[in-house]
């Protein structure tokens, strides 16, 4: 398959989320911008990054490709991640340069305001002419979208959805990922509970072509806890 240049630059590479929730030390677009220099200075072939003002910040700061998305929490839905095109326009313009690729949520769930994912998926690719990534959480989410048009498809959200939930505390889903490196062709990303190399090089070995990895590298309260946690074991 004649895959795009940018999607063959990822193949076999790592790509880093560089995400904090509002009110972490680390969460203001500076910091998050130098996390991003420091992820790119380690080999990092991508950043991942979300809302417009965290965006302006990292594309000034790299140059590495940027997946862009916009967490938005709207009434009656769960779903939040670049939830319409609204949310997708605004990450894109942040950006300077726009980012490479835009993140959505394309599973099944009520949305607010009744938009439709697979309208959206076609609006990003031809009004904005960004490759689309799509976040799911099952096989048959991953399929419809790589058939709907999306160019990735990304385990980011199993475990985050109430039907997979089950699997919230199980590591990264490397059998979905194996099950979607064998039913579509569209590329798939391992996102989700990388906590390890070890595990990352799990996802490559299932069919990954790339992965995706942030409380890990960049969750320092975490990091430092899990030290932590083991020195005082030891007393």
């Amino acid at each position: 398959m004649n895959y795009h240049p940018l999607l063959k630059s990822l193949q076999g590479k790592l790509i880093v989320s560089c995400q904090a929730e509002y009110g972490h030390p680390w969460s203001t677009p500076e910091t998050l911008a130098a996390l991003a220099c420091a992820a790119e200075a380690g080999g990092a072939a991508a950043i991942r990054a979300n809302g417009p003002e965290n965006i302006a910040a990292i594309s000034g700061m790299v140059k590495v490709p940027l997946i862009a998305i916009y967490k938005i929490v709207t009434p009656n839905s769960d779903v939040y991640i670049t939830p319409d095109f609204e949310s997708a326009l605004a990450v894109y313009n942040a950006g300077q340069p726009s980012p490479s690729i835009i993140a959505v949520d394309c599973t099944p769930r009520p949305r607010s305001g009744g938009a439709d994912w697979r309208t959206l998926i076609s609006r990003i690719k031809n009004e904005l002419g960004t490759l689309v990534m799509a976040d799911i959480s099952t096989l048959d989410e991953g399929i419809a979208a790589c058939d709907a048009g999306a160019d990735i498809v990304a385990t980011t959200l199993s475990g985050y959805t109430d039907y997979t939930s089950n699997l919230l505390n199980a590591g990264p889903d490397i059998a979905l990922v194996r099950d979607l490196a064998r039913a579509v062709e569209c590329p798939v990303i391992c996102e989700g509970r990388i906590q390890t190399p070890e595990q990352a090089a799990l996802a490559i070995e299932a069919g990954a072509w790339s992965v995706v990895v942030g409380t890990a590298i960049t969750a320092i309260d975490r990091i430092t806890s899990r030290f932590v946690d083991k020195i005082t074991s030891m007393n």
